[in-house]
């Protein structure tokens, strides 16, 4: 019961943001610029759980998996814009247990443009993560925690761009000697339409 209470809580704050990210966006368009607009992404990448050996001598760990997402998002302006993205975080393994970690974020952007092609930017949103764990009495677990990212973007043309990223996810649902915290590195393409 308290897995569908969070789910539920989880979606009401996710579409209760999505909601005034629509309303700030439709003020945006009113003064919008060439700066201004909605975008597509997409990333590929690699992520690191922070765990380890329950036991002694240590069983094989795998703290790395394949991260992959999309995420649309409105630029309001040269400096600033908002993103929704799900990313699978990959599965992460400890002997013969395994976890799944899929991400749903809303994150606020602050750009810095260096030159007209080149820009570095930093994240800072939530995440809904849900983890599924197998081996372990079967557990899933849901959390939300704070997203902490530092990228860099380089324009191709007008619309199609090159993106590279570290991100941290905090507050991961621990079972046994999973960690909270994941690390990712990605890189993947943004589209301004």
């Amino acid at each position: 019961m308290t897995k569908n209470k969070n789910s539920k809580i989880a979606l009401a704050s996710i579409s209760a943001l999505a909601l005034a990210l629509g309303a700030a966006s439709g003020a945006a368009r009113a003064a919008s610029s060439g700066d201004s607009g909605f975008y597509l992404s997409g990333d590929l990448g690699q992520s690191r759980n922070n765990l380890s050996s329950p036991t002694s001598p240590a069983v094989a760990t795998d703290k790395r998996g394949t991260i992959y997402g999309i995420g649309g998002g409105y630029q309001f302006n040269k400096h600033f814009a908002t993103e929704l993205s799900v990313q699978r975080l990959g599965t992460h393994g400890i002997g013969s247990t395994e976890s799944k970690t899929t991400a749903y974020s809303l994150d606020a952007i602050g750009r810095l443009p260096v030159s007209d092609k080149f820009a570095v930017y930093g994240r800072l949103g939530a995440s809904h993560l849900d983890r599924k764990f197998s081996g372990i009495d079967g557990q899933n677990a849901h959390g939300v925690g704070f997203k902490l990212g530092l990228g860099a973007e380089y324009a191709l043309d007008k619309n199609w761009s090159l993106r590279t990223e570290l991100t941290r996810y905090n507050k991961a649902p621990v079972a046994s000697t999973y960690g909270e915290h994941m690390n990712t590195w990605t890189a993947g393409v943004k589209y301004r339409f």
